[in-house]
């Protein structure tokens, strides 16, 4: 018992110095998504217990979760060898995620899902075996439940199976019947276990990252721990980010510093390199693609503006500044299930991903936009190592609603940012704009402004 006593305490040591340290890691960073992990399987596996041990230690030790409770329990749908109880239980679990995500993501470190999205896919591929789905429902099921949204939104899915004789044993451990539920039998038990491995299986290279566990020898605790710590991983990995470089050898000196896209085509149509971003930030020899957009209306005379807020870095050049655009470093996370991973395509899914981040808008680059224009401004090392890639949104502001990031940028009322501004008043505004904006407003929107050596400048 001391032993086993003193691993515990070991275990529980080694976990609460992985914490802090992502603790410390997450007080230097900007919040930008939560993570989020799945829990699915087999009946009585234990992936309650599991997910009641990892949301109290996360709160015990100052991460901020959410827990998204599975929702089979009060299906308004009886019978669950109906299609129709998956369909109610896959969507709602879908609702509560995309509502989260959308209005308050920053608000959480981590959100636990009790059976969601891949989960659904086990319960509609088992249904499917036993022909209570047929075919053409079960690939239109498959293949919105496979779309990209939900399925880059899933960090981590954790599957859960157990033997069906152990299944069985926890089932009734407790309880002062014999009777067999319509799910709890011998048969259905392991039928629905092969299902869940072989999907597994056939979807793996569809997810991030699919563990197993089979907890039919295992202690609830070596299980637990083994959860909460690749949680604590995971979550360290998220704030440590991995964005896309390419070298700068590559491309010309020659270059002016405002030029179209299709002059470096060879560098365009590769893909990108990624490695953790102080990695790239010290190196010299690197250039970090910056998507940008600008958000205007169709007369090009007004332009949505915003400024950082304190938590930026104060050498950046953009501290203190008034930017005319939104965007930021594409990530490896853009490139993930993407048949297209060019450079020219993940900016564009990366420039997407950080419009939603920063104002909550909906942002699809179109596919017909023509070449785009790049700004390679060159006067010192730091510049060197930042190329931006210019969008431009026409929109009716009237019919735009921003939810700025309050982490990232200034929100006060007594501050430019987040407003809408005329070009006249941004002209005047001169000085406190830095150098990508001079440059995009004398070659996008014909506002020619002196043009002062700020932008990346020591």
């Amino acid at each position: 018992m001391a032993e086993i006593a003193k691993n515990r305490n070991e275990k529980i040591e080694e976990l609460e110095k992985l914490a802090k340290s992502v603790l410390e890691v997450k007080a230097s960073s900007i919040p930008r998504r939560p993570i989020v992990i799945e829990f699915c399987g087999s009946p009585k596996s234990g992936k309650s217990s599991c997910i009641s041990s990892l949301d109290l230690f996360l709160r015990r030790n100052k991460f901020r979760t959410k827990v998204l409770t599975e929702r089979a329990s009060v299906c308004p749908v009886k019978d669950k060898y109906d299609p129709s109880f998956n369909i109610w239980t896959a969507c709602t679990a879908i609702a509560e995620l995309s509502e989260i995500l959308s209005n308050n993501a920053k608000d959480f470190d981590v959100i636990i899902l009790d059976r969601g999205v891949f989960d659904a896919l086990c319960w509609f591929n088992w249904l499917k075996n036993r022909n209570s789905l047929d075919e053409a429902d079960f690939n239109g099921l498959e293949t919105f439940l496979l779309i990209n949204k939900w399925r880059k939104s899933i960090d981590l899915i954790y599957v859960f199976t157990v033997t069906p004789e152990e299944s069985l044993v926890r089932e009734y451990a407790n309880l002062l019947t014999n009777k067999a539920g319509s799910i709890m039998r011998k048969d259905v038990l392991k039928s629905y276990r092969d299902s869940v491995l072989n999907t597994v299986k056939d979807y793996s290279e569809k997810y991030q990252k699919i563990e197993q566990c089979d907890t039919t020898n295992i202690s609830i605790e070596n299980v637990n721990y083994k959860v909460t710590k690749n949680t604590l991983e995971i979550l360290r990995d998220n704030l440590v980010e991995k964005i896309g470089y390419f070298e700068r050898e590559k491309i010309s000196d020659n270059l002016p510093e405002h030029f179209n896209i299709s002059t470096i085509q060879d560098i365009a149509s590769n893909e990108l390199k990624y490695n953790f971003r102080d990695e790239v930030e010290k190196n010299n020899d690197l250039v970090q693609p910056i998507p940008i957009l600008i958000i205007t209306d169709e007369s090009r005379e007004n332009i949505f503006v915003v400024k950082k807020n304190k938590k930026t870095n104060s050498k950046s050049p953009e501290s203190k500044k008034l930017l005319i655009y939104l965007g930021g470093h594409t990530r490896k996370e853009d490139s993930f299930g993407e048949a297209d991973v060019s450079f020219n395509s993940i900016i564009k899914k990366s420039l997407a991903r950080e419009i939603k981040e920063e104002t909550g808008l909906n942002y699809i680059p179109p596919s017909n936009e023509g070449d785009l224009t790049c700004i390679w401004v060159r006067d010192n090392d730091r510049s060197k190592k930042h190329l931006a890639v210019i969008h431009i949104w026409e929109v009716d502001f009237s019919t735009i609603k921003f939810r700025l990031d309050s982490n990232e940028f200034m929100v006060a009322n007594n501050t430019l940012s987040g407003t809408i501004m005329s070009l006249s008043d941004i002209s005047r505004k001169e000085k406190e704009l830095e150098r990508w904006s001079k440059i995009i407003l004398k070659e996008h929107f014909n506002l020619n402004l002196f043009p002062s050596n700020d932008m990346f400048s020591s």
